[in-house]
């Protein structure tokens, strides 16, 4: 286990707790305690049929653990893993937390925290937050049927190769979009940034909820810089996202934001393709009203365009 990773030895129990720095966890009191500074939402109770989430491994998770859905908790790695110990079901799962804590979409939520009213979000590597507060950014693809025609750099053979999200990205970036007014208004700076995994430590919120995130790692698809401002991007090339986990954009803004404060405009941009057939690109175009506060998120514009030759 690594130094930035908590082991709770409890598993008669969530961990609910605020914690401090990279000190470990060391007794059930000190977990007590940590309880006590946690603000708990209280939800009417929800009746679970079990034969409902027999296959679900959250609810096995939630039942192991003693968990009701009443509170906003702090659950770890290591208790996520245990619990394999105890599965009888047929279905194979390998309760491996890097995939059951992945919900990069609304509907992406298993239906049992849908039930319970629950979002998870991770705060620091080997502990994921489970809220009562939305964490996801809706998606409206209906204000704008105009599509914006861009003309494909052929120049560059390389292009044609691929149907990733970066290749995907590439090819828009080359079409000189990311430079017209609507986004940098000037020309990019070197190459694209920050792609891969990185780690960052802030405190935000969400509504009111204070969140505490330390050493949490976060992906980007992209980042471009032009001599005022910088472009952080997600893009999505698979199924077609109706929302998108806030956190997505937020952490990488937050962490560039954290650098520059205010040297530079950032502008986070949510980027879906449409399969080859169709090709056309949607691009919302977002901003943070308080740079501080991961659910001030606000829409800007949605546009539509199409790569021709």
């Amino acid at each position: 286990m690594s130094d930035s990773e908590y082991e709770i030895s409890d598993n008669s129990s969530f961990c609910s707790l605020t914690y401090d720095g990279a000190k470990k966890v060391e007794d059930n009191s000190e977990i007590n305690e940590l309880n006590n500074q946690i603000s708990l939402l209280n939800i009417s109770k929800n009746e679970i049929n079990e034969n409902d989430f027999i296959d679900c491994e959250w609810y096995h998770i939630f039942k192991e653990l003693k968990y009701d859905g009443k509170s906003e908790i702090i659950i770890s790695s290591n208790q996520i893993k245990d619990c394999k110990k105890s599965w009888k079901n047929d279905k194979k799962s390998q309760f491996e937390p890097r995939l059951l804590c992945k919900q990069d979409s609304d509907d992406e939520r298993p239906e049992i925290f849908k039930k319970y009213g629950l979002c998870i979000i991770s705060i620091k590597n080997g502990l994921y937050l489970l809220t009562k507060y939305s964490i996801y950014q809706p998606l409206d693809y209906t204000n704008n049927d105009i599509i914006f025609k861009l003309k494909k750099n052929n120049d560059i053979l390389l292009l044609k190769i691929g149907n990733s999200e970066s290749s995907k990205i590439d090819n828009i970036r080359y079409t000189g979009l990311f430079e017209t007014s609507e986004y940098l208004g000037q020309k990019i700076i070197g190459d694209k940034l920050l792609s891969g995994r990185h780690r960052c430590t802030f405190n935000t919120k969400i509504n009111d909820k204070e969140i505490n995130v330390e050493g949490s790692q976060y992906e980007t698809d992209a980042v471009y810089e032009s001599k005022n401002k910088i472009l952080v991007i997600e893009c999505k090339n698979d199924k077609k996202p109706e929302s998108f986990n806030i956190r997505q954009l937020y952490y990488p803004y937050r962490s560039i934001y954290d650098v520059i404060l205010n040297k530079k405009e950032i502008i986070p941009l949510f980027i879906y393709t449409e399969p080859k057939d169709k090709k056309i690109i949607h691009i919302w175009k977002y901003t943070f009203s308080d740079p501080l506060v991961m659910s001030s998120i606000k829409l800007i514009n949605y546009s539509k365009y199409q790569i021709v030759e």
